[in-house]
C-alpha cells in the first residue's frame, strides 16, 4: 500500500511539473495576438453587427466607421486562415454573451476549395477562446480531428518563435497586456487600434502574384456544410445574414476575369439557394465613390486594402447594411 501511495504522488507530481513545463511554454514562444483581444471584447460586451471572414475582412472592414454610419455596435472577427467552421464556431462563441442583429460573412472563394490542415496557427482562435460549451464543441469538430496535440501544446506550433522568447515576455508582462489595451504597436508588429489591422500601404506594387482563387471541382464541402449551418443558427436566432466580396484591384480582374466571372455566378446562385443576399463589391453595380481599383489602393495583387481604402470601404459597406 505504501510503494502505491508513492507511486501515485509520482504520477502526480510528474503530470504538475509537465503542466507547469507546458505553461511556461506556451507563455514565452506564443506570441501577444489580437485574437486575444477579440475574444475579450465578445466575451464582455455585446454586439449588433458582427464581421465574420478572412483577411480580406480583417484588413478592409473598419467596424468604427460602420458604427458610426449606422449607430450599430460592431465588431471585425475576420481573419486570416478563418475558414467556415472557424466562423460558426465565432458566431456561436458570441452568442453566448448576446445576439446580434446583424451579420456579415466576408466569403473568400479560395476558402472553399482547399481544405484546412494543422499549419502555421491553425489553432489560435482555438487557444485564445475562454472555455466553454461552443469551445468544447469547436474542440471536438476541429482540434480532434486536426491534431489534438495542438490543443494540450500550442506552443509546439510556435516553434519558430524561440528567437522572439525576450520580445514575448516583456510584451506579457505590461500593464496593456494584462488589461486587454493595445500595446505599442511598433513593437508588436499590428496595430488593431480600430478594431481591425491596418494593412501598411504599397501603392503601385509590380510583383503578380499567382492566385488560388475558384475551382469547383476542388469544392471542400466542410466550407460549404459549415456556412449552412451558420445560415441555419442565424435563421434560428433570428439574425439577418449577408454574405460579402470584398473588392480586388482591377489588375487582377482583368488577369482572372473568367474566373472571377465563375466565382459570381456560381455563389449568386448558391447564395440564393441558401435565402442569404450576396453584395458583390467587384461587380459595376456596386462600385465605391472615391476608392481606388487599382494596384496603387492595395498592398498586394489578392486584395488586401490599407487604412484609407478600409476606411472607404467601410463607409459604402455601412451605407449598405442601413438599407437591409
Amino acid at each position: 500500500m505504501h510503494n502505491f501511495k508513492k507511486a501515485i504522488l509520482l504520477v502526480v507530481f510528474l503530470l504538475a511539473a509537465l503542466a507547469a513545463v507546458n505553461a511556461t511554454m506556451n507563455y514565452a514562444l506564443i506570441p501577444y495576438s489580437y485574437v486575444r483581444l477579440m475574444m475579450h471584447r465578445i466575451t464582455t460586451e455585446q454586439y449588433d453587427t458582427v464581421f465574420l471572414g478572412t483577411s480580406h475582412g480583417l484588413n478592409g472592414i473598419n467596424p468604427k466607421v460602420v458604427e458610426e454610419k449606422t449607430g450599430q455596435k460592431s465588431i471585425n472577427l475576420c481573419l486570416g486562415g478563418e475558414f467556415p467552421e472557424d466562423a460558426y464556431f465565432l458566431l456561436k462563441k458570441v452568442c453566448e454573451k448576446g445576439i446580434p442583429k446583424t451579420v456579415i460573412y466576408e466569403l473568400d472563394p479560395g476558402y472553399w476549395c482547399t481544405k484546412q490542415g494543422p499549419r502555421g496557427d491553425f489553432n489560435r482562435l482555438y487557444y485564445e477562446m475562454p472555455w466553454s460549451a461552443a469551445k468544447l464543441e469547436y474542440f471536438a469538430s476541429k482540434m480532434l480531428e486536426m491534431d489534438f496535440r495542438a490543443s494540450f501544446f500550442p506552443w509546439f506550433y510556435y516553434r519558430g518563435q524561440f528567437k522572439n522568447v525576450k520580445k514575448n515576455i516583456s510584451t506579457k508582462q505590461t500593464e496593456d497586456y494584462k488589461e486587454y489595451r493595445i500595446p505599442n504597436p511598433e513593437e508588436i508588429g499590428w496595430d488593431f487600434t480600430d478594431g481591425f489591422v491596418n494593412a501598411p500601404p504599397s501603392p503601385g506594387t509590380e510583383k503578380r502574384q499567382e492566385l488560388t482563387l475558384w475551382e469547383e471541382k476542388d469544392k471542400n464541402e466542410e466550407s460549404f456544410r459549415y456556412f449552412e449551418k451558420i445560415a441555419k443558427f442565424c435563421r434560428d436566432k433570428g439574425i439577418a445574414l449577408v454574405a460579402i466580396i470584398t473588392p480586388v484591384p482591377k489588375e487582377t480582374l482583368e488577369k482572372y476575369q473568367d474566373n472571377y466571372q465563375e466565382i459570381d455566378a456560381y455563389f449568386s446562385s448558391y447564395m440564393k439557394e441558401q435565402k442569404v443576399p450576396l453584395w458583390n463589391y467587384n461587380l459595376p453595380q456596386r462600385k465605391i465613390r472615391g476608392f481606388d481599383y487599382s494596384l496603387n489602393g492595395f498592398s498586394d495583387w489578392e486584395g488586401h486594402m490599407d487604412k484609407d481604402q478600409a476606411g472607404r470601404f467601410s463607409a459604402r459597406l455601412a451605407k449598405d447594411l442601413k438599407n437591409i
